[in-house]
């Protein structure tokens, strides 16, 4: 067949790929054959070179998605298509890939015509051009999302679903902070029997190093596909540790989609242990999932974001008044507040006109932001509010009567820092009244710290 002729003749991008076949559904190299000048050009634009017979790693990096694309094309004798969201180098944008096997009667050597369309924006036509059970699907995501307000519990339906339509033995939502260089779980699903342990076993601190090779096992795509050990030979190669953890979980089929709106990466979704004569289906399934998933997440962090500023005060970063207020407007409503122990800490903050009258209000913030902290060393764990200028409230509950004392005669040492009061009650009881009671007191004390110190002024 004359490869130059056939891809010449398009007017995009194209080149014919050729692929080893090892037999029993394995593959080998996969090189470069013939290119069209657009291919060609495109090749330049990255800094590489094209060269007939040259692996296609020297143009881009190793991809199993693409290596599967190409081998499922072949094996299957049946053109493939691919639409996904990539991040090469500066660029950022969705292909349109289609690969197209192509007749030869070569033993040992198959090709195939690859050739795609960029775009810098999602095609919402191309992303909902999908089957009749990937349609409802889809449908039955957006009802989850939609048919309550727990936001955690409808995205945990989510995942029984996927996992359930998957088949798979373990479907999973985690988050990546890479800021924190930490990672958390949203939800997962794992199939009943199947022996996988829950994800928050595995969380331990330095399991942000495995997830962060992650984005090597995708280069560049948005997913990653292990669907037999050919595949996981390849993992291993880009990240050998994570390769070994998924042997050593008795792991032997992989579908990971990033999660990422804005640019911004949120966290991954992923199957394990599917049928991987499905995994093409799958792999449509999470992709299309990945995409809802992704913006609904992003928003929702938007809100918890927003939501937390609302609660926050900005200067010390303990709680608000807002959050004050709102707390005892819900405290009957609270279990341990009507029969638990709880207590009520006023701290007052001594010397704060001064500080700002005779070194500036910037001095003034650092003594707040001090105060903040020493309260929040002292009350571990406790709710502790900014109620206003120098004052501070503090919420106890799950401690004992002698360790609310203990703190309190903490503070109490530090009489040049604050004038506190508190109050401590077994057996529930009425936080306003007891709010009172622990203002008093610490009035009391205020009082006691000026007359131990006259020369400072009355504020």
């Amino acid at each position: 067949m004359d490869f130059k002729s056939l891809v010449d003749s398009f007017s995009q991008v194209a080149a014919v790929l050729s692929v080893e076949l090892k037999g029993e559904g394995d593959y080998g190299d996969i090189r470069l054959v013939e290119a069209n000048d657009l291919y060609i050009e495109s090749v330049r634009a990255r800094g590489c070179e094209f060269q007939s017979g040259a692996l296609y790693t020297s143009v881009i990096d190793r991809d199993l998605t693409f290596e599967n694309l190409c081998y499922e094309a072949i094996a299957k004798n049946q053109p493939r298509h691919l639409y996904l969201e990539v991040e090469m180098q500066m660029f950022h944008a969705w292909l349109s890939n289609f690969v197209l096997p192509l007749h030869t009667d070569q033993v040992g050597i198959a090709y195939c015509l690859f050739t795609y369309e960029m775009m810098p924006q999602v095609d919402a036509a191309m992303l909902a051009n999908t089957s009749a059970t990937m349609a409802a699907h889809v449908l039955q995501t957006c009802i989850r999302l939609r048919e309550t307000n727990d936001f955690e519990e409808a995205m945990k339906g989510v995942m029984a679903d996927i996992r359930e339509l998957c088949d798979a033995s373990h479907c999973c939502i985690l988050y990546v902070d890479d800021e924190k260089q930490s990672c958390s779980v949203l939800c997962e699903s794992i199939r009943e029997g199947s022996g996988i342990i829950p994800m928050r076993h595995f969380l331990t601190p330095d399991f942000y190093e495995v997830a962060k090779t992650w984005p090597q096992a995708i280069q560049g795509d948005n997913c990653c596909v292990v669907a037999d050990e050919h595949d996981m030979n390849v993992l291993a190669e880009l990240t050998p540790e994570w390769a070994g953890s998924l042997r050593a979980a008795g792991i032997s089929t992989v579908v990971l989609y990033e999660l990422k709106a804005n640019k911004k990466r949120l966290g991954y979704i992923w199957a394990l242990n599917f049928d991987p004569s499905r995994s093409r289906m799958i792999k449509d399934i999470l992709g299309t999932t990945t995409f809802i998933l992704s913006a609904e997440i992003a928003n929702r962090q938007m809100y918890e974001e927003m939501e937390q500023m609302s609660r926050t005060d900005l200067l010390t970063g303990v709680l608000n008044r807002n959050a004050m207020n709102n707390r005892i407007d819900n405290c009957d409503k609270d279990e341990f507040l009507q029969g638990g122990s709880f207590g009520i800490v006023f701290a007052d903050v001594n010397g704060l006109k001064i500080m700002n009258d005779s070194r500036g209000h910037e001095a003034g913030d650092e003594l707040l932001q001090k105060a903040a902290k020493v309260l929040q060393n002292t009350f571990l764990g406790q709710e502790i509010y900014r109620a206003g200028g120098d004052e501070f409230v503090v919420v106890t509950q799950r401690i004992t009567e002698a360790e609310f004392n203990e703190c309190i005669e903490k503070l109490k040492a530090q009489s040049e820092l604050f004038s506190a009061g508190g109050v401590y009650s077994a057996k529930g009881g009425d936080i306003r009244r007891m709010m009172q009671m622990a203002d008093q007191r610490m009035y009391e004390a205020k009082e006691a710290y000026y007359k131990a110190h006259p020369e400072i002024p009355r504020r």
